[in-house]
């Protein structure tokens, strides 16, 4: 596959426009409930919760952002793959779960593997050419 090659440019596209409002949601959700979010972290409301927390929704509103954009898209989506590893295994432990909640704690595990998976392919292939990015790094034509 080409550098230039349209299919994958605009899989690409397609994949981080996907992406993104998974990221938006929780972050926002973590703004408006901010305590509780805080709460659920270690260091409970106290101050490490909230660190945590301010840093959670960093992460996901900012490299959400950035992949979106296709600006600096491999490491916002490679930060994206180890915080989403970190929260699966402290959020979406199906093995430990009751009886009524292993299936949608499994089927939040496997979404999120799938998560990580597609990230993964932009952390190796990059943006695209349909990107903020591509568009700052396109030489300029001489007037």
């Amino acid at each position: 596959m080409s550098e230039n090659d349209p299919f994958k440019n605009v899989a690409l596209l397609a994949a981080r426009i996907l992406f993104t409002p998974l990221f938006y949601y929780s972050g926002i959700g973590k703004i408006l409930a901010f305590s509780v979010t805080a709460s659920r972290l270690p260091g409970g409301g106290g101050m490490l919760g909230k660190v945590l927390a301010a840093g959670a929704l960093s992460i996901e509103l900012g490299c959400g952002t950035a992949v979106l954009l296709g600006l600096l898209a491999r490491p916002a989506a490679s930060i994206l793959i180890a915080f989403t590893f970190a929260a699966t295994l402290m959020f979406h432990q199906f093995w430990a779960a009751t009886d009524a909640t292993v299936v949608s704690q499994t089927v939040n595990f496997l979404k999120n593997l799938g998560l990580m998976g597609g990230l993964g392919l932009i952390a190796t292939f990059g943006p695209g050419n349909y990107s903020l990015q591509a568009i700052l790094l396109r030489p300029r034509q001489a007037a």
